[in-house]
């Protein structure tokens, strides 16, 4: 009975030795990244009374920890995200980099112009401020193009690290697999491989599949295997297709290469690429900015005359943008895009793709910032050369192509970097009219002439090199009947208006013969000008245009080109085809501006959400799996006490044992 007794107790005592072990381990691991819980299962001997089979393992709730897992990648691809928005919205935010600013500043220095626009030093300020504009747009654009260089190689330092990651893992694997028989360094390397997934899971979105040996199979969201019983796969970072300059993530498991879909990765390395999508609508934008200002402006100062007496030209330039083929493409075909002259307010933040079903046969689409496409013409080549109705561009087509080849047009991504200024003397700025209208002054009548507009100066128009084509409108009598005949330079009858037309848009009323066809079809575009005769005529009253040569205190088309920032000549990104279609050039950069502010609110609320999901995950996960001190000392004490009785137990079968010995001496 004494051997019985010595069995329980030394039992008990080995049993409760295990058990403060385990709590003492608990404890002192209480802040060690990635550490389970451990607990031991004392079971009743099987051939006897005591102890017997003793097993520690790790208190852990699969599903909770999944649930962690899930939580942890949103948290981090909305973080990653927020982080790169709140860039973006800080660098729009600064004054320092404002194009509204610069635009308002370029403005109001054509107001001070048009106060003397004979005098050259106002119009050395308003150079000064085009330049500081275009300047601005450079450094706006550029500072865009460099946050998406830093997220590019941010995205491959990231990559680098997953692979590290999944390495790590399969090498965990493997080594769980070798210690199945040791219990003790397999709990130990088990924490360390669900701390490696943990830390992939803040990479990108991941699933988990326990196998019977031990091992953890790990594959990504949309099914694609990262770590494998036979290896693992890897990640490389590829020039993107068709934008090289838009790197993507390959997939490579032996030797099948795989193009990674950027919105199911997830995780920081997914929050990254949805960054670097966000910053796409901001550069098009300030391009299409750019393309409808420089467009309005040059078509404006071309309506001008410039103090050397000539006709205006052009004030900025914008470069011409080539296609980007795709990778698949097995033809030769390529393509140009630039914007079209006087139509700068059709321009749209579009993408295009051109896709062809033969050599000849082609097909256009625009693409939306979220990759929706929309076809928009059809045609054949030749003409190799074509404009897109209604969006502003002009598309040049080379090469061969092959059926099935496909080329994308990114016409504003980079048009606010191209702008250029083409004008360097501050004389070029066209201030004046190049019309000057007169009534005789022995006119018997009161009426007045002027100008309704001047529309076009070059081909088709009335003027020649610097001066009014002789063929041109250049006087305008009236008759006995109150008729308005209008006459060329040279006195040749152009056409006669009737006196029902009270001499209102002359170019557009004028017939030849009364009654009869109109001379212009088109007065704004030939002759270019259109003016009206206002007030009481008397026969025989005439009126006379020409060439406004030294009018250099006329500040008609200046005026004019400083009343461009008031209209709405930029193309709104929800254009419906309504009288509300358009905005200013200021609403168009406030609207950008505006539009990187909400996607940021938005980014800052998901992220948010995502962190109070995460805080709950974690507080379910650890209420389970994580070390509490005040129970951990609770149990050392029961333990202890259980110990200290086993230990009095094998104590007590000592004492008789011994004291059976001395009886029988």
């Amino acid at each position: 009975m004494a051997s019985d007794l010595l069995g329980i107790g030394t039992s008990g005592v080995m049993a409760q030795q295990r058990l403060l072990q385990t709590t003492s381990n608990n404890i002192v691991n209480v802040n060690s990244q990635g550490y389970v819980r451990e607990r031991t299962l004392i079971y009743t001997s099987s051939v006897g009374l005591g102890t017997g089979d003793m097993l520690t393992e790790r208190v852990i709730n699969a599903y909770a920890q999944g649930e962690v897992r899930r939580d942890t990648s949103a948290y981090f691809a909305s973080a990653t995200r927020y982080e790169q928005l709140s860039n973006t919205d800080t660098l729009l935010g600064d004054t320092s980099n404002s194009v509204g600013t610069a635009i308002t500043s370029y403005f109001k220095a054509f107001h001070t112009a048009n106060e003397a626009p004979a005098d050259i030093a106002g119009r050395k300020i308003t150079l000064s401020e085009l330049s500081g504009m275009v300047n601005r747009f450079h450094t706006l654009s550029s500072q865009l193009d460099k946050q998406t260089d830093t997220i590019n190689t941010t995205i491959g330092d990231e990559t680098q690290r997953v692979n590290g990651l999944i390495n790590s893992i399969n090498d965990l694997n493997q080594a769980i697999i070798r210690t199945q028989g040791s219990p003790e360094e397999n709990l130990m390397l088990s924490d360390q491989r669900d701390e490696a997934i943990r830390q992939l899971s803040e990479k990108m979105e991941i699933r988990t599949v326990p196998q019977a040996n031990g091992s953890v199979l790990i594959n990504m969201s949309t099914g694609h295997s990262l770590v494998l019983n036979s290896g693992v796969a890897q990640f490389s970072v590829v020039p993107g297709d068709p934008d090289p300059r838009e790197p993507e993530l390959q997939l490579i498991a032996g030797t099948n290469k795989t193009r990674i879909n950027e919105s199911s990765i997830g995780g920081g390395v997914g929050g990254l690429f949805s960054a670097r999508r966000d910053l796409e609508p901001a550069k098009r934008e300030l391009g299409q900015l750019a393309a409808a200002m420089a467009d309005a402006m040059n078509q404006q100062n071309r309506l001008g005359m410039d103090l050397d007496n000539e006709l205006g030209g052009d004030l900025f330039s914008l470069g011409v943008s080539d296609g980007l083929p795709y990778e698949k493409n097995t033809g030769t075909g390529a393509a140009k895009v630039n914007f079209v002259p006087g139509k700068g307010s059709e321009v749209t933040t579009f993408d295009y793709e051109i896709q062809f079903s033969s050599a000849t046969g082609y097909e256009v689409f625009s693409l939306d910032k979220d990759g929706n496409r929309t076809s928009l013409a059809t045609g054949t080549t030749p003409p190799a050369k074509f404009q897109l109705p209604g969006h502003g561009i002009e598309i040049d087509l080379t090469g061969t192509p092959a059926a099935g080849d496909r080329i994308l047009l990114q016409p504003t991504k980079r048009a606010a970097a191209s702008l250029g200024q083409l004008v360097t003397r501050p004389e070029d700025l066209a201030l004046a009219s190049p019309l000057k209208a007169d009534k005789n002054k022995n006119n018997n009548g009161s009426a007045e002439i002027k100008f309704n507009g001047i529309f076009n100066t070059s081909t088709g128009s009335g003027f020649g090199t610097n001066t009014l084509d002789p063929t041109a409108p250049q006087v305008v009598k009236v008759d006995d009947s109150g008729n308005y005949k209008v006459y060329d330079g040279n006195n040749n009858l152009l056409g006669v208006a009737p006196a029902s037309s009270n001499g209102q848009n002359l170019m557009a009323a004028i017939e030849n013969p009364l009654p009869g066809p109109k001379v212009y079809a088109d007065p704004t575009q030939t002759p270019g000008y259109e003016f009206s005769i206002t007030g009481s005529v008397a026969a025989n009253d005439s009126f006379t245009l020409s060439y406004n040569k030294n009018g250099f205190a006329d500040n008609a088309n200046g005026l004019a080109l400083a009343e461009l920032q008031n209209k709405d000549l930029v193309r709104k990104s929800t254009n419906t085809g309504t009288s509300n279609d358009k905005m200013t050039f200021n609403e168009a950069y406030s609207g950008l501006v505006t539009g990187v502010g909400i996607s940021t609110s938005q980014a800052k609320t998901l992220l948010k959400a995502n962190e109070a999901k995460l805080t709950q995950s974690t507080n379910i996960f650890e209420s389970v799996s994580g070390v509490s001190l005040e129970e951990e000392a609770a149990n050392l004490i029961r333990f202890q006490q259980s110990y200290a009785a086993s230990a009095q137990v094998v104590s007590t079968a000592k004492t008789i044992f011994d004291t059976l010995l001395s009886s029988v001496r």
